[in-house]
């Protein structure tokens, strides 16, 4: 076949098989000439060179060049393959592979395979590229979630993380055996076909060639959790606990830095020579080169407290997936700021952030259907991945060199930066004493003796970390050096730093979990051991290292519900809704006392807005206290139409309304009270009355009854007016006879005294009317309330005068 385009006919990529399989797919516009068919082939034969690698639910990541441009994603429930050159689908399954919103890995292993891992059903299908059907290889419902398919030069293995166990794919009908190998949780694969896997159990890294395991190394404590990914073809364990980072290779560690980085997610596989690491808490991003041991860090703005993914690296530039705000920030290395940002359309809490044939893959499998992809300049492209020209418009991703603010409060400025990193220098051939005065004290010395071998007594054989690598003050380095065994003095170092040097000086290194620490920085860090330092030990004795692996948990009942966790852990409120006592925890999982993983959330129960007490019923001052007690202000209404006195009759907001702290609620009751309408009559044979609230009569008059409660003169209750009282003096009938009415004015032949009490003018609620009668031939005046047993009296001995008025309405008698 001719490398020109005229010379053969031109073939599309997919065969006939392919497109009798595509329901409704595009033709791909890109002819495969016989020049890229012949860069194709040759891609493969080389492809054992190149590294393809695969993570857990929503994120994977692959180096694998086999150079069509493009990359099988999720759409949906299918897989589809997406086209950079032509920004289309050029094929995709037929069958689904998931149903609603389960999610899928795709990994491709190699230009003719793709295997796809359903997170929600632990079904693992063979997907050859030539047919796009699928053929299920394995079915694991009890591992759902917890498997992951990983590839590299040629080899591809299955990790399930719930049984511990890697198998060798290698057969379509189904993995191979597991590899004999400890129980293991993670793994990568090199670009040799070098399996790396990380056995937690034992805190061994193993490594696996050819299905069989070739080498072992103690790199942790026992059941240290860790981050494992692969820089410049090698495999890098991301200690969150410690914040270091550590390269390895066959013959041990090569390189150690310290990233002073706890708690974070390291990036994906692959990098060249840099590991990222972004760490949530504070939003921070660290960027560590293992090749010239250097470590920059810098501060995303308004990110702290986001949850973010596992970070990628290409040609320089860091992506960085934000699931907070749907952004994917993108970092050149050299300049450490971001440049640029793309918001993910969608809704899913997720979503895929992947490296294939030199380009960055962003996807929501159940989006909008738009894929953003990046080329190796960091320049994107917009692909509709649903391949129907008719569909309706998505909205586009937006792009700008600024991220705009999150939709979140941020959380406290993070805490200052590591101080500047230190040179582990070369102490090898110095004495013990010389090397370790050169560590300290900005560097701490854990001598351990080794009593076999060549060298002179005292002299440095060699240290832990090498010479060259980087630490920041306070870490340790162990410096071995030729002298009878003693026990090394590993108080104080983290546990798997410990167990080193224990390891180091042929001893047996034996771990004891106990006890809580304060804080994640003193979580695996030796409390106690046994025996203790420098006693006189024999080969492959054990020495006893305790250590907490949990930290103790406060109690945080009482506090404030945005009260901080310790380092490590994260204290996460929970509203309950309106109640009292308001913003103050008030329950708290896991309970004061107990012990938390690293990295656990301690949720802190609590009331949000103030709920407002029923104050109905209350006396003023208890109603005033009870606001303030659940953080809300009094506005008292002293003004309330009630013969009850000094009792909260109304508030506004109801009772159990929400509100904002230090709100006003407004209780509403009245503090004068009313008193009782006394009648007296004048000495017979006179019928005059006099009417007086609350007090005697004239002398000589006799008290009849009491008609009625009214207000002293002045009072200040809504709807009151003023009576006055009048006395006849002349001509005005019975003299010394008593005139009540709300007219001020003094009469003609009567004397004004003043006001004599308050009633209401209008009806209220409770109040009964209060009626003048007049006697026409005596000319006299009395009062009554219509009903009453006075009233009835009156009328039947002439007082029937037209004359009778309404004077105001009192409350009722007592």
């Amino acid at each position: 076949m001719s490398g020109s385009a005229g010379a053969s006919t031109p073939q599309r990529r997919r065969g006939p098989r392919v497109l009798r399989r595509l329901a409704a797919v595009r033709p791909s516009r890109k002819a495969l000439t016989g020049t890229r068919l012949n860069r194709i082939l040759l891609v493969t034969a080389v492809a054992v060179a190149a590294t393809a690698f695969a993570f857990g639910t929503g994120y994977r990541s692959s180096r694998a060049a086999f150079d069509d441009g493009g990359a099988y994603l999720q759409k949906s429930s299918r897989v589809v393959h997406v086209n950079a050159d032509n920004r289309d689908v050029d094929a995709r399954t037929a069958k689904q592979l998931a149903t609603g919103k389960q999610t899928l890995e795709v990994v491709q292993v190699g230009p003719e395979l793709v295997y796809v891992v359903n997170n929600e059903t632990g079904v693992v299908t063979r997907l050859p590229t030539e047919s796009l059907e699928p053929e299920p290889v394995q079915r694991r419902p009890d591992s759902k979630g917890k498997l992951a398919v990983v590839t590299g030069g040629g080899s591809t293995y299955l990790v399930d993380a719930e049984q511990g166990t890697l198998n060798k794919l290698e057969r379509k009908d189904g993995p191979g055996a597991p590899v004999p190998a400890p129980r293991v949780t993670k793994a990568v694969v090199d670009g040799n076909g070098t399996a790396w896997a990380y056995a937690p159990e034992s805190g061994e890294l193993v490594q696996i060639s050819g299905g069989t395991v070739t080498g072992k190394q103690r790199v942790t404590g026992s059941g240290e959790q860790v981050g494992l990914t692969l820089v410049s073809g090698a495999p890098v364990l991301y200690r969150p606990e410690t914040g270091q980072a550590s390269l390895y290779g066959p013959d041990g560690l090569r390189r150690q830095l310290d990233l002073d980085a706890r708690y974070g997610v390291s990036s994906a596989p692959g990098a060249p020579s840099h590991l990222a690491v972004v760490v949530p808490n504070s939003g921070e991003l660290v960027i560590a080169d293992f090749g010239s041991g250097e470590v920059k860090r810098m501060t995303l703005p308004d990110r702290a407290g986001h949850q973010f993914g596992p970070p990628v690296v290409l040609n320089g530039r860091v992506y960085v997936p934000d699931f907070t705000t749907r952004h994917v920030l993108v970092v050149p290395v050299a300049e450490m700021r971001v440049a640029t940002y793309t918001t993910v359309p969608g809704t899913s809490a997720t979503f895929e952030v992947s490296v294939r044939d030199n380009r960055v893959w962003i996807n929501d499998p159940h989006g909008t259907g738009i894929v953003v992809s990046f080329d190796t300049n960091g320049r994107s492209n917009e692909i509709d991945i649903t391949g129907r020209g008719d569909d309706p418009k998505k909205p586009k991703p937006s792009r700008s060199a600024t991220p705009p603010p999150p939709p979140r409060t941020p959380r406290p400025t993070p805490p200052p930066r590591a101080p500047e990193l230190l040179t582990v220098p070369d102490l090898v051939g110095l004495d013990r004493a010389a090397a370790c005065a050169r560590l300290e004290p900005k560097l701490r010395c854990v001598p351990v003796a080794q009593p076999d071998g060549e060298g002179e007594t005292d002299k440095v054989l060699s240290t832990n970390p090498p010479a060259g690598s980087r630490l920041s003050e306070g870490r340790s380095v162990t410096v071995v050096y030729r002298g009878p065994a003693r026990v090394p003095r590993v108080t104080g170092l983290p546990a798997a730093e410990a167990c080193q040097a224990v390891i180091a000086a042929r001893l047996r290194c034996v771990e004891r979990v106990a006890g809580f620490a304060v804080d994640g920085s003193k979580v695996r860090v030796v409390t106690e051991q046994n025996p203790a330092p420098d006693s006189a030990a024999d080969t492959d004795a054990p020495v006893e290292i305790v250590y907490p692996a949990q930290i103790a948990v406060g109690n945080f009942v009482g506090q404030r519900h945005d009260t901080a966790c310790p380092v490590g852990l994260s204290c996460v409120p929970r509203d309950l809704g309106p109640g009292t006592p308001a913003y103050v925890v008030v329950a708290q999982n896991p309970a004061p006392g107990a012990g938390a993983d690293p990295g656990s959330n301690v949720v802190l129960d609590h009331y949000a807005h103030p709920a407002v007490p029923n104050l109905v019923g209350m006396s003023p001052d208890q109603a005033c206290a009870t606001l303030q007690s659940v953080q809300l202000a009094c506005n008292r209404n002293d003004n309330a139409v009630t013969l009850t006195v000094n009792q909260v009759q109304a508030q506004e907001p109801a009772a159990g309304a929400a509100l904002p702290a230090n709100s006003a609620v407004t209780i509403t009751y009245e503090s004068t009270g009313a008193v009782p309408l006394h009648r007296f009559k004048a000495p017979a044979p006179k019928r005059a009355n006099f009417l007086s609230p609350g007090g005697g009569g004239p002398g000589g008059w006799s008290q009849q009854s009491t008609i009625g409660q009214v207000y002293p003169p002045g009072a200040t209750v809504p709807g009151l007016k003023t009576i006055y009282q009048s006395r006849c003096v002349s001509g005005c009938g019975e003299v010394g006879g008593y005139y009540y009415s709300d007219n001020a004015q003094a009469q003609q032949s009567w004397v004004m005294e003043g006001p004599a009490f308050s009633c209401f003018a209008d009806a209220q609620p409770g109040t009964v009317p209060l009626h003048a009668l007049f006697h026409g031939a005596d000319a006299v005046w009395v009062w009554a309330e219509p009903g009453s047993a006075e009233y009835a009296y009156f009328k039947e001995h002439g007082f029937t005068h037209h004359f009778e008025f309404r004077i105001c309405h009192v409350w009722p008698r007592p």
